[in-house]
């Protein structure tokens, strides 16, 4: 079988930073807590875990003995004016792109022109974003971006990981009810590559493995893009997933596969899944003589 990588697949430079950082304190022997989970890829979660770096989810938990580093997605205002009041030892490793969004919409809110966030708000990127103009309308589909309340100004920003092209369809929407609009595309670069890439390589392979965390933002928007282009287009979290009979009984006539991954996915992950496709006959015979079977999901 054929094994092709998208032109931009994995680590993104923001991921890529935040475990520098925390590998050099951990070089040093520091006692380190995350707040909330650096990124969502269970993987990367576990691999800290090991090396005693857990997570913790509200103040209650903080434990003042460590040094707190914040998550990529970054923290509401409020709580990292708490910490700061409380004077915790903190390093910051929200991505750089994503405090590009905090300052964006604090301006925004500033000169008393409605603000409108772009993206899931459930996902902690979001609460962070909205708690810069707390008044903001959060949007994520087209419908609620029909019923904004007409403005005489609306700034839009987007969640640095939402879908491009759906950030296209829903800018002339909130046109229609704003006399003036102030577009800020914060969709970040490695986003819009790894879009981009598996946009273009979708159609021409047999079936697509998008590989990345379920929690996971960016790597579910690569899924989506990846089953328009490509309806055999399957999600895993690890490489593991794929020892399974059913997967590869649906995929071992294919010629052709893809491959991309999230943006928290670990290079090592990606080339697991390309040995896996390279040595598929042979790991095919192994599992009929008795490995065991895993679960998968389409």
């Amino acid at each position: 079988m054929k094994v092709y990588i998208a032109d931009e697949a994995g680590f993104c430079f923001g991921v890529k930073r935040a475990l520098n950082l925390i590998a050099r304190l951990n070089e040093k022997n520091q006692n380190v807590q995350i707040f909330g989970q650096l990124i969502h890829n269970r993987t990367v979660l576990k691999n800290l875990e090991k090396k005693g770096i857990g997570y913790i989810e509200s103040l209650e938990e903080l434990d003042p003995g460590k040094k707190l580093v914040i998550r990529t997605h970054g923290i509401p205002k409020d709580v990292e004016s708490e910490l700061r009041k409380q004077n915790i030892d903190i390093l910051d490793a929200t991505c750089p792109f994503v405090k590009k969004i905090h300052r964006i919409v604090e301006k925004i809110d500033g000169k008393k022109i409605r603000v409108v966030i772009v993206g899931d708000g459930n996902h902690p990127e979001v609460i962070a974003a909205k708690s810069y103009a707390p008044g903001a309308d959060v949007i994520n589909s087209v419908a609620e971006a029909e019923k904004i309340k007409k403005s005489k100004t609306i700034g839009v920003v987007a969640q640095t990981t939402l879908n491009s092209d759906f950030f296209k369809k829903i800018v002339p929407v909130l046109l229609d009810n704003a006399e003036k609009i102030e577009i800020h595309n914060t969709i970040c670069h490695a986003t819009r590559i790894r879009q981009k890439a598996i946009k273009k390589l979708a159609p021409q392979v047999d079936f697509v493995i998008v590989v990345g965390g379920k929690r996971s933002s960016n790597t579910r928007k690569l899924f989506e893009i990846a089953l328009e282009k490509n309806p055999n287009t399957f999600l895993i979290e690890k490489s593991s997933d794929l020892y399974n009979l059913d997967f590869i009984d649906r995929v071992s006539f294919f010629k052709s596969v893809g491959i991309t991954a999230g943006a928290s996915t670990p290079p090592d992950e990606i080339e697991k899944i390309k040995g896996f496709f390279n040595n598929l006959e042979n790991i095919e015979k192994e599992i009929k003589n008795g490995r065991t079977k895993r679960n998968f999901q389409h």
